[in-house]
């Protein structure tokens, strides 16, 4: 696998990837990583590759025509069959499934952008793929590069000594690792677990299985409501629920409805939310009221489309410093009223 990274900052990209195990695979052979300098195709005395915005604003864009020859040269220098993707806060996020599919490329060609990004243009003629990091933003798009790459190689062949060293790892199943220990057997007083001392490997991977279970339901239960275990949920419940500047406890639908009505919120989130308020509603089967005094859990098979279609809520929230929280069970109390879709119980259950 070849890996191309077009930048305005070559030797940084260079430094990071030349170094511990990908800059080792690169020595022996088992992936190849080279770093472009956009300047080098600037066609001007001070290799300047940026102007002002149109329509105003600051700070300044990085120009079509470099960044367009820039990419031309590599993929007609390596005539190999490329992926292109432009690393943007605009861009779906980076995730471990995604992660494996771009390592079956046969190369991979990543756009740092700079300054306030890139003439869209260049974007859609170049039919870039955009990939987030995270809902931050950064100077630049070399660190997103450096992480896309990083993550990238450790899956091709050669790259780490065998699967196992990359196949037990966080998110590469859909759960976190387990928890890990070295010498000595006691610090601190804390010990470490028993069977990982026994000897036993059937009985080790047994608690490794579970313990990334546990750490996950810990760590981030959010994993679990897509996680299947043959073919079901590992858990038969899911319950939502919000955290308000206060940090007390909302039931998330009703607490929605609520914050709709009552609190202050720009006039785009307002319009975001009563978007979904159709299939807000149609979920709220009893009072908001009534509601707002009960644990509701959902069904976990039906709950993928339900916290997908509330993704856009999550992030409005976030924004307003309101946190959200899921909760698994297998058993909740006895309900007060159950549909197909939710089991509603008492809150001093």
């Amino acid at each position: 696998m070849r890996i191309d990274i077009a930048t305005l900052f070559p030797d940084m990209c260079e430094a990071v990837l030349s170094e511990s195990i990908v800059g080792r695979a690169r020595a022996a052979g088992h992936i190849e990583v080279q770093c472009t300098n956009i300047r080098d195709y600037a066609n001007n005395k001070h290799n300047r590759v940026d102007d002002k915005p149109y329509g105003g604003g600051t700070g300044m864009v990085m120009q079509a025509q470099p960044i367009y020859d820039c990419i031309t040269d590599i993929k007609n220098r390596t005539n190999l069959k490329s992926r292109l993707i432009y690393v943007s806060p605009k861009g779906k996020i980076l995730t471990q499934q995604l992660v494996r599919e771009l390592s079956q490329c046969e190369q991979l060609i990543i756009l740092c952008g700079h300054y306030e990004g890139v003439d869209d243009r260049v974007l859609e003629e170049l039919c870039a793929e955009e990939i987030s990091v995270g809902d931050y933003v950064l100077t630049g798009g070399e660190l997103p590069a450096l992480i896309i790459a990083d993550s990238v190689a450790r899956l091709v062949p050669g790259v780490l000594p065998n699967s196992d060293a990359y196949s037990l790892d966080s998110h590469y199943n859909g759960l976190l690792e387990h928890p890990q220990y070295s010498r000595p057997e006691v610090w601190r007083g804390r010990k470490v677990p028993e069977v990982l001392l026994s000897g036993d490997h059937d009985s080790v991977l047994k608690w490794q299985e579970q313990a990334a279970y546990e750490t996950t339901l810990k760590k981030r239960p959010d994993l679990l409501y897509n996680r299947r275990k043959n073919g079901k949920p590992y858990a038969k419940y899911v319950r939502v629920t919000a955290f308000d500047n206060n940090n007390t406890e909302h039931e998330f639908l009703p607490f929605v409805l609520f914050t709709l009505k009552s609190r202050k919120l720009t006039n785009k989130d307002k319009k975001d939310i009563k978007r979904l308020l159709p299939l807000i509603e149609s979920l709220c089967k009893k009072s908001a009221n009534e509601l707002e005094n009960c644990k509701i859990y959902y069904l976990s098979e039906a709950a993928v489309p339900i916290l997908e279609a509330f993704a856009p809520i999550f992030d409005i929230f976030s924004s307003h410093c309101i946190n959200y929280r899921m909760e698994f069970c297998n058993n909740p109390p006895a309900c007060i009223y159950e549909d197909e879709l939710y089991y509603a119980v008492p809150k001093n259950e």
